[in-house]
């Protein structure tokens, strides 16, 4: 018998492909990896699932359309032409529970299958053109090996994507070879752990594409590896390439065009910022995860694409100005910049240093961050930031784990401060992009959930974690921070608990959830409210996963089964 379950869904792209038996849905699906792990816009792309689930399976798949496949786990995954995304999540759910999201990239250019076996330089898969995007697997010790044609005087651009986009737990490392395996190029890490090679063909003929893997976390064995998750997209192309857009950053109200950075680009490359995800993607947007790096909890992401050039690009909309930096020459100039302001910089010479002028008065606390690795930049950045009276007053190089530098500082002298850039190793490129944002410490916080999805039974409440983070700015210190559940169904409810200074709440609070019976799938939010020094609202963001956040979290209620007395 065929049991029709009161789900609701949060949006309208979520998608229900139909209903089980109870006895099917004796426990929530899993989901381990898709392939292939990405699609083309305007195509309709056959997706095989791999996890534990019955078949026919329930996905929730904001911004695609799915529809099932005649073999199990397979299904048709429909990706609208003018999607403003790199990237979707599929989620797969049922009355019991839900999987985890798994990353699903979006591209441009017509797309194949790796085809094995392909090891050997005289066994390399052949390419019948040279713009494809490849997804292949790099199981056990690997190699895999395309042969493509090229003519002297063209570009090839060979990019990887894969631990960093789609969380392969490998370390790729890229060549082109001659047809009979002579290295001519070679990238380990350039995106992360995920290579690519610019290559100036310079003789016509056959060229040998080959990729194989390291583990992305090091062991005491100095082999190719490889598993059954370690899928990669390998963009092959002679055509335009981008990478990145300029500015780096656009105004929330007024984001404008941006230019495309890459290779093989034409002259005019100014594309319009879009937000991303467009409207098919508003209630499963993402969002930079809140850390070291202090990105304003304001910020959202733009979008860049052009849907006949391989790449697209991330921008990152801000809340006040935003400038791309001129040129300055003379050793000793400063560009005057206001405070509340975005800065996109390059460092274009070996040994240059970009410097800035920062009109403060005496109490003002300057909160500097200057990113490029974390932005996918080549950059290893430093700052120092000099008084008025000419003393280094704060050095940094590297904050947290990464490479990129938050620096603060709370003048103790009136006057114009110069805050200079350089780079560790001295060095200077084309790609030597870095963002300046320069702003007032102001009173904040940030709210961090322990987990992304949650199952409600109606005979139990489930606790959920919230970690607080109370940034003091100019104002002072945050106070109390009321924090409840929104965007709950009929029949859950949920105590909204404060978050108090010097209180055992001041870093943590849990909310309890507790169900009535009626069943449900779908989203939800938690917000917290502050009224002192300001009134201000955050939504707390999932954990963070492939350098992305949510602010939705995936709820299950189960039903509440009759009792034998009411039988």
């Amino acid at each position: 018998m065929i049991l029709l379950s009161a789900c609701r869904f949060a949006g309208p792209t979520a998608l229900l492909l139909t209903f089980l038996t109870s006895a099917a849905h004796a426990e929530a699906p899993t989901l381990s990896y898709v392939f292939p792990p990405g699609g083309r816009r305007g195509t309709t792309v056959a997706v095989k699932l791999t996890g534990k689930f019955p078949w026919p399976v329930s996905i929730d798949a904001p911004g695609v359309e799915i529809k099932p496949g005649t073999e199990s786990g397979q299904i048709d995954v429909s990706i609208p032409a003018d999607l403003a995304s790199d990237r979707i999540w599929l989620r797969l759910f049922n009355p019991e529970g839900a999987s985890d999201a798994v990353p699903f990239l979006i591209g441009n250019l017509p797309e194949i299958v790796e085809t094995e076996p392909n090891n050997a330089p005289r066994a390399a898969q052949a390419l019948m053109e040279s713009r494809v995007i490849i997804n292949g697997l790099l199981k056990g010790a690997d190699l895999d090996g395309f042969v493509i044609p090229l003519e002297a005087g063209q570009t090839l651009i060979a990019s990887v994507d894969a631990n960093g986009k789609l969380g392969s737990p490998i370390d790729a490392l890229l060549q082109v070879c001659t047809p009979d395996g002579t290295v001519l190029a070679e990238n380990h890490d350039d995106a992360g752990l995920d290579p690519r090679i610019v290559f100036p063909v310079k003789k016509t003929g056959p060229h040998l594409v080959r990729i194989f893997g390291y583990s992305s976390t090091p062991n005491t064995s100095i082999a190719f590896q490889g598993s059954d998750t370690s899928f990669y997209r390998l963009t092959l192309t002679t055509g335009p390439f981008v990478t990145h857009a300029i500015p780096l950053t656009a105004p929330l109200d007024n984001p404008g065009t941006a230019a495309m950075i890459g290779w093989n680009l034409p002259a005019e490359s100014q594309i319009p910022i879009q937000p991303w995800g467009g409207t098919r993607l508003t209630e499963q947007a993402e969002f930079e995860p809140l850390g070291d790096m202090r990105v304003p909890s304001a910020a959202r992401f733009g979008f860049v694409f052009n849907p006949d050039i391989a790449g697209s690009a991330r921008v990152r909309l801000v809340p006040g100005s935003t400038i791309v930096a001129p040129n300055v020459t003379a050793p000793n100039d400063a560009v005057p910049i206001a405070l509340s302001q975005s800065i996109t910089g390059c460092l274009r010479q070996p040994k240059q240093a970009d410097r800035y002028r920062i009109a403060m008065k005496k109490g003002d606390a300057l909160l500097a961050t200057v990113e490029s690795r974390t932005l996918d930049l080549v950059l290893d950045p430093v700052v120092r930031l000099t008084s008025p009276s000419g003393q280094s007053v704060a050095d940094v190089d590297d904050t947290g784990s990464g490479r990129d530098c938050v620096l603060t500082h709370k003048a103790a002298e009136e006057g114009d401060y110069i805050l200079s850039i350089t780079d560790r190793h001295r060095h200077g490129s084309d790609r030597g992009f870095y963002l300046l944002t320069a702003r007032l410490e102001e009173s904040d916080f940030e709210l961090t959930a322990t987990a992304d999805a949650f199952v409600v039974n109606p005979d139990k409440p489930t606790e959920v974690t919230i970690n607080v983070v109370r940034r003091s700015g100019i104002e002072g210190a945050v106070g109390p921070i009321t924090i409840e559940a929104v965007d709950l169904p009929p029949g859950v409810t949920a105590m909204p608990v404060t978050s108090e200074m010097k209180e055992p709440t001041e870093k943590q609070v849990t909310l309890k959830l507790t169900s009535e019976g009626q069943p449900f799938s779908g989203r939800i939010r938690f917000r917290g409210t502050a009224a002192a020094p300001k009134e201000s609202q955050r939504f707390a963001r999932t954990p963070a996963k492939l350098d992305t956040a949510f602010e939705s979290f995936w709820l299950t209620v189960i039903e509440k089964k009759p009792s034998a007395e009411s039988k």
